[in-house]
């Protein structure tokens, strides 16, 4: 979409403006925006160049295509909506118009509609997720959104049952992905997929009963659909002999200096491609990492890291020196380029200077794994490979987990639990040394613990002792006193049966001892 800057002559004096083609409104008329009363040609062109892009993102825009034999077709752009192979300009803006509308109605979902699944989802994304995500976080809704409506389609939001809900899962996982000839139905998606799905379907209908768009209770509250379970794996590591062979493979390249600094500090992608000579004090090794580059189907962009938080450490000797000769080379290319370099101050960055695209980074580095034979691993593979070395080596947890920029070091923790030594020898020897002194106490010699017998009466009046065990537990009167269901006290020392004699049972409750009357013999503890 293109404007025009006009000037106006008054008699206060010359001001500019400016006027654009906005397209067609329902009966097939030119709409034209205008706007005046800048002061200068500069800010008009300004002011137009982002009226312009305000309009396109709220209404789109029409574009113009030529084929190879020089066949002009025309499409449209709306958002994450594209189509094209329109014969006709006015056809394009007609096809534009309709998804306009579509749009409109589908993120004007008022409480006492009962829209379709569909429709809420797309209000969902562009009233509420649009507002608190970052962009890819946004894309990759937008995605995983795409699997829920393939199910429900136009089922409205408030016919939907767990059972419906589960059975959709099911299929998602069972044959929810691309189209292939081994798998005509579609493939498998993997249990972590299925779950960010069954996720994202989740928030989105517990959002819809807080606006009070869901009128039926949430099907999935309480867990009633259940999603695969999640099988966690260690994260694939690096070991030093395959390391060596691709810092070698990667010498002579200019990924060298790139996969040098990823191993050395266990950054993501996007903080290394951001990172600018400015973040590195050659002097003192200290690197600052305090943004990450993103890429998006919009373009790329720079924000923020992943915890929002900045952060400085040390870099190795040996990464510094890298970094000096990489510098030099990036030298000549500013010499080479001359004007058209676009000196960002980036340390990682294009010959021309301009950033590297993050996706195609990240596959160039796996191209150099697979010359050397490594198989199964990535770029990310070097940040755990770093983080596994230095943990495995002793490093205090917090020292790597602020590093590694996380936000928490139950993270990392939970990442790399199976790097940090377990030496369970190392670890009751630990104990045991603490403990030495009371250990020591422990073996002295001490007096033998009491036992007694418990005892039952005969069939004549004259009662006898016979031993019932050999062991009583209790009987020193450490053990608490407990009671059978007759409520009487089972452990005690002047525990007697119902039925002993009375003469034995005076005895023993004024604390003498038992007369030894014939049978009445007390047998020597076992």
């Amino acid at each position: 979409m293109t404007g025009c800057i006009f000037k106006r002559k008054l008699k206060s004096g010359v001001t500019w403006g400016y006027s654009f083609d906005a397209g067609r409104d329902q009966n097939g008329k030119r709409i034209q925006e205008f706007k005046s009363g800048f002061d200068t040609k500069g800010a008009a062109s300004k002011a137009m160049r982002g009226a312009i892009e305000d309009h396109e993102k709220t209404h789109g825009k029409v574009t113009q295509h030529r084929g190879i034999l020089g066949r002009i077709t025309w499409g449209y752009v709306f958002g994450e909506d594209k189509k094209n192979g329109f014969e006709s300009q006015v056809a394009a803006e007609a096809a534009l118009l309709a998804a306009v509308d579509r749009r409109a109605a589908a993120e004007s979902v008022p409480a006492e509609v009962d829209p379709t699944f569909t429709e809420y989802v797309r209000y969902w994304l562009t009233e509420h997720a649009a507002r608190r995500c970052a962009p890819k976080t946004l894309e990759r809704y937008r995605e995983l959104a795409e699997y829920l409506t393939r199910q429900f389609g136009e089922t409205r939001l408030n016919d939907l049952t767990t059972a419906q809900i589960q059975r959709a899962v099911h299929r998602i996982e069972d044959c929810g992905g691309r189209i292939t000839k081994d798998h005509p139905d579609g493939r498998p998606l993997a249990p972590k997929t299925v779950r960010h799905i069954g996720t994202l379907l989740y928030t989105c209908l517990a959002e819809a009963d807080r606006l009070g768009v869901l009128k039926i209770s949430h099907p999935m509250a309480n867990k009633r659909v259940r999603l695969p379970k999640l099988v966690k794996r260690d994260p694939a590591v690096i070991d030093k002999e395959k390391l060596r062979a691709l810092f070698e493979r990667a010498r002579n390249t200019r990924l060298y200096p790139f996969v040098v600094v990823a191993s050395a500090t266990g950054c993501r992608r996007g903080e290394l491609l951001a990172l600018q000579w400015a973040d590195l004090n050659e002097s003192t090794g200290e690197l600052s990492v305090s943004k990450s580059l993103e890429q998006t189907k919009a373009g790329l962009r720079v924000k923020s890291t992943k915890s929002e938080k900045p952060r400085a450490f040390v870099i190795p000797e040996w990464a510094i020196s890298v970094l000096a000769d990489h510098r030099a080379e990036q030298g000549n290319d500013k010499r080479l380029f001359g004007p058209d370099y676009r000196d960002h101050g980036l340390i990682f960055c294009q010959p021309n200077g301009a950033y590297y695209s993050p996706d195609r980074e990240g596959a160039r580095v796996k191209e150099l794994m697979r010359a050397v034979g490594l198989v199964g691993v990535s770029l990310h593979s070097l940040r755990h490979s770093f983080a596994s070395e230095l943990l495995s080596k002793g490093v205090p947890l917090a020292v790597v987990s602020e590093r590694l920029g996380h936000a928490d070091q139950n993270i990392t923790l939970s990442i790399y639990s199976h790097s940090m030594p377990a030496d369970t020898r190392a670890a009751a020897k630990v104990w045991n040394d603490a403990m030495a002194d009371v250990i020591e106490d422990s073996r002295k010699p001490v007096a033998k613990r009491m036992l007694a017998d418990v005892c039952r009466t005969g069939t004549d009046g004259d009662g006898f002792v016979e031993k019932k065990g050999c062991k009583v537990a209790g009987t020193t009167g450490l053990e608490p006193a407990t009671s059978d269901v007759t409520g009487r006290r089972s452990n005690q020392l002047n525990y007697v049966p119902a039925k002993m004699s009375r003469r034995y049972t005076n005895a023993n409750t004024a604390g003498a001892r038992a007369p030894n009357h014939g049978k009445q013999k007390l047998r020597e503890p076992c």
